[in-house]
């Protein structure tokens, strides 16, 4: 059982010049820059209440994910069968590819309550699993970790989600449950946490203020939410360009810094753009919350 949970031999025989870009393709959706790029996009031309979820529940699984990492410790498969370097000198279990692909492609999926979705979300979430033990980034063991946590993410966060006392809460409370269990897992790090770890409890404390006040309704003609995608995306790379080079520049590193980022990077998705957005005729204003 072990020598299946470990060995990745298997995949060699299947590595080619043609599905090789693929599983690259995949296993980008899986990573952080896609992740940060897409849940803006669905905040402002989709429907912001659900992406306020999906941010939410991504941030709690990658905590999770993260904090296991470094406190387990368990190693990659041997680098020399490993095609995405982008993994750095992180650990395997669980990976963290597969928990967030569960978390965010089934949740998405159980939104948008259409058979054609959860479709295409089980063909996203397997191309994902899959690219991570393709390009040699994961064994089996990792995957099924990282797919198991999601599962149970996605149930916990359900169960929360249904309970309408968490839903009817006052947005200090939830507020103060997300600096609690930021600082719970920063206190109680085995080592020094990753820089995404402040990064995220900054980003989610910005998005949460953002949606409490400032409303919009992207009840528009299509080509108004699609131009407002795209501004809205441009937009959003130009602040974190602006953002690392202020970094640079000022030499701004470590945690308080990361944390900074990720409160402007909030402010700026769902406060800053949406009020930019209905300015702009692209969105429509909105008086009390969706």
């Amino acid at each position: 059982m072990n020598e299946l949970l470990h060995n990745l031999d298997w995949v060699l025989p299947l590595r080619s010049d043609w599905l090789t870009p693929t599983m690259r393709f995949f296993t980008l959706l899986g990573y952080e820059k896609f992740i940060l790029f897409f849940l803006p996009l669905g905040y402002w031309a989709w429907n912001r209440t659900v992406f306020l979820r999906l941010l939410v529940l991504v941030a709690i699984t990658a905590l999770a994910n993260a904090w296991l990492k470094d406190f387990w410790q368990d190693p990659r498969p041997d680098v020399a069968l490993r095609m995405d370097h982008d993994v750095g000198e992180s650990f395997g279990l669980p990976s963290g590819h597969a928990q967030i692909a569960v978390v965010l492609w089934c949740w998405l999926a159980y939104e948008v309550r259409r058979g054609w979705f959860w479709l295409l979300s089980a063909v996203v979430v397997a191309g994902i699993i899959f690219s991570r033990l393709y390009l040699g980034a994961h064994d089996i063991e990792d995957v099924l970790g990282g797919a198991a946590l999601g599962i149970t993410t996605l149930g916990a966060f359900g169960a929360l989600h249904t309970w309408k006392g968490w839903r009817e809460a006052p947005a200090w409370v939830h507020l103060a449950l997300i600096v609690a269990v930021a600082a719970l897992a920063y206190v109680t790090w085995y080592g020094l946490p990753p820089s995404y770890v402040p990064l995220l409890a900054g980003l989610m404390v910005g998005v949460l203020y953002g949606y409490r006040h400032v409303h919009f309704s992207v009840e528009v003609a299509a080509w108004r939410r699609l131009l407002a995608a795209v501004l809205g995306a441009l937009a959003f790379l130009g602040l974190q360009w602006a953002l690392k080079q202020i970094g640079v520049a000022l030499s701004f590193e470590g945690q308080a810094w990361q944390g900074l980022r990720g409160l402007l990077m909030g402010l700026f998705v769902a406060a800053l753009m949406p009020w930019l957005l209905v300015r702009l005729g692209l969105l429509r204003a909105q008086l009390q919350v969706a």
